[in-house]
């Protein structure tokens, strides 16, 4: 089962008829950061990596794509043919999500190496040194947000709304209140993990401890958002030809 997700997921990724998409999604982000951070421009390339990068294009991203791993089977009535497979649904659901997440976190791999290299190439001094960091920080992201998007996209057809409503709400405005139910915004444990490295430290007022917490936590809520697609999946009717569904 998993063999076949695979093939379909990356012959569908990697097929000619993507490929304007694919070198946008490689190049627009390196090409953005040339074009925004000035040339030893250090405090001007964290604000790029920290705000820009990390808390709204990775997560962006794993909404859209995320959102679109059951939601694009509906809109192009090929779910039927998937569900009618011996297997269940919920290990249907999974198994796409784990072909996707491989695809997302090479993704961002590439887009985190291009960024570094811009910052090398325009002498900021400290591109490589957290790039380590910026690495790891980036890929526990997309396993949770990736997650939550599959979910969103199972809840409805309108993903995209629902993610931004949730990040304002949530990630947002939850993420600044001053007691433990901050713990509930993911970006913040994403500050956390990035806040390892001096300089990202010293420059932004994002607290450092307790780092294991935090990656216990984004690895918590993956396994949480991913139970809950697992039963909505399962319990749930989607509507040939149509983008609602009914459980």
């Amino acid at each position: 089962m998993l063999r076949g997700l695979w093939v379909l997921t990356w012959g569908s990724l990697l097929a000619w008829r993507r490929l304007p998409w694919l070198l946008g999604l490689f190049l627009a982000n390196p090409l953005l950061a040339w074009l925004s951070i000035p040339r030893e421009g250090g405090e001007a390339y964290l604000d790029y990596v920290g705000h820009l990068y990390l808390e709204l294009l990775v997560p962006l991203l794993c909404l859209v794509v995320g959102g679109a791993l059951i939601r694009d089977e509906v809109q192009d009535e090929t779910l039927g043919f998937l569900v009618t497979r011996p297997v269940t649904r919920g290990r249907l659901f999974l198994g796409k999500y784990l072909c996707t997440l491989v695809w997302l976190e090479l993704v961002v791999g590439v887009n985190t190496a291009l960024v570094t290299g811009v910052g090398w190439v325009l002498a900021v001094p400290l591109a490589v040194p957290v790039s380590g960091w910026l690495l790891g920080t980036g890929a526990l992201a997309v396993l949770v947000y990736s997650a939550l998007g599959a979910l969103f996209g199972l809840m409805t057809h309108r993903y995209v709304v629902l993610g931004l409503i949730y990040g304002f709400l949530v990630e947002i405005g939850i993420g600044h209140i001053p007691t433990n139910i901050n713990s509930l915004s993911m970006m913040r444990h994403t500050h956390t993990l990035f806040a390892q490295a001096a300089a990202v430290q010293s420059q932004f007022d994002w607290s450092p401890a307790q780092p294991g917490k935090a990656a216990l936590f984004m690895i918590l809520a993956t396994v949480l958002a991913l139970g809950a697609g697992a039963v909505l999946m399962t319990l749930k009717e989607f509507q040939p030809g149509s983008e609602s569904a009914k459980g």
